[in-house]
């Protein structure tokens, strides 16, 4: 069927009305049938047709195009008996999009064969930058202690721009990450970066004890003190866990250790009864707006007891730490907000964190990772026996 002038005026009135609304044309984009009709009705009106009803003309526009392939009309119409308008229409692309490949770096020995797929269809941006960020790590030379792949990801990652975005935060990169070469092959990759996967803890109940979970997961007991150390992040979690058992149960006064798992911490330490003979609780997260107000909210759950933060675990990871612009705007918005956050840190931290969330920055906490912890006694200081 061949398109006539008058549908085909139609469709470049369209694509003139997109245009002047930021459509670039390299994607299908959707019309709503009220916007067609007006685009339409601002047309002068077909020879010889006058005796017509503007809906049965454009609906004939739209078929004739629809046939043509120019655009794809929803299965949902307007339900006119004699000539039925879809609800809306999709616009087929009419710009091509050229991929611009970015040059091939130099590939480390453990990467050459990355050579082979790098300009593929199916390599994306994001593994391209994956790539690219770990050939850097691996020309370093710098293999360092076997650590949890989150803390590694943070290293290899944290630095890269690619990865300053909501989207692939760079310390859950290899959690998703499966493209043939190396990302699919779990044991290769885990010796390349000299790093081992940390699941996260199985959370469970002991009801014998009415009280906190009493087993070596989610929660447990690293020594006789009575001051509860929660952890946000299971990583960070395990990697404090373990150094807590290499220091052994002298010499601090953590008697419990937890894992907060983010926003169930708020809740979930209710759970806490004069039974568990916990003191104090001390709270330990992402420096971002939803790790700030967790132990904040928290804290109308314990009564008695209040959540304050672990100072020199966020001294250490300011000082450690390299900044990523992972937030949506919302969050770090308005100044009065900022401050809430930053009221529950200690005092001495206030103005560092506020110029973070202003900046629409924030520190995942795994950048205080196990090669860290067990280097320096520092980072308990705050809860050592005195």
């Amino acid at each position: 069927m061949t398109t006539s002038e008058k549908a085909l005026a139609l469709l470049s009135s369209l694509h003139e009305w997109k245009f002047e609304r930021g459509w670039k044309g390299t994607t299908g984009s959707d019309v709503r049938i009220d916007d067609v009709r007006q685009v339409f009705l601002r047309m002068p009106r077909p020879a010889g047709r006058g005796g017509d009803l503007p809906q049965r003309i454009l609906s004939e526009y739209l078929q004739e195009l629809a046939e043509a392939g120019h655009l794809k009309p929803s299965v949902k119409t307007d339900r006119e008996r004699k000539a039925p308008l879809p609800l809306s229409v999709r616009l087929t692309p009419v710009r091509s999009v050229t991929r611009k490949i970015p040059p091939m770096p130099i590939w480390a020995g453990e990467l050459a064969q990355i050579e082979d797929y790098w300009a593929l269809a199916r390599t994306t941006d994001r593994i391209r930058a994956a790539y690219e960020a770990l050939n850097t790590r691996l020309h370093s030379g710098h293999r360092g202690m076997s650590i949890p792949q989150r803390e590694r990801a943070l290293q290899i990652f944290g630095l890269h721009p690619f990865f300053q975005h909501p989207d692939h935060p760079a310390e859950k990169l290899f959690d998703t990450l499966d493209a043939q070469p190396l990302f699919s092959d779990r044991e290769r990759l885990l010796k390349l970066l000299n790093a081992f996967d940390v699941d996260p803890p199985l959370l469970s109940k002991d009801f014998r004890s009415r009280g906190l979970v009493k087993n070596h997961a989610g929660y447990h007991k690293p020594g006789k003190g009575s001051t509860l150390l929660v952890i946000e992040n299971s990583t960070t979690y395990w990697s404090i866990s373990h150094m807590l058992g290499h220091i052994g149960r002298t010499g601090h006064r953590i008697g419990h250790v937890a894992w907060g798992s983010g926003v169930t911490f708020q809740k979930s330490i209710g759970s806490l009864t004069a039974r568990d003979r916990i003191s104090d609780i001390v709270y330990f997260g992402d420096l971002d707006p939803s790790g700030l107000a967790f132990p904040a909210r928290a804290e109308r759950y314990v009564g008695r007891l209040r959540v304050r933060p672990a100072f020199e675990l966020y001294d250490a990871l300011l000082r450690l730490g390299t900044p990523s612009r992972s937030l949506p705007k919302e969050a770090w918005s308005t100044q009065e907000r900022v401050d809430e956050l930053v009221s529950w840190l200690d005092p001495r931290h206030h103005d560092q964190v506020r110029a973070l969330l202003l900046s629409g920055s924030r520190l995942a906490q795994e950048w205080v990772g196990f090669d860290h912890l067990s280097t320096t006694e520092r980072w308990y200081a705050d809860v050592r026996d005195t």
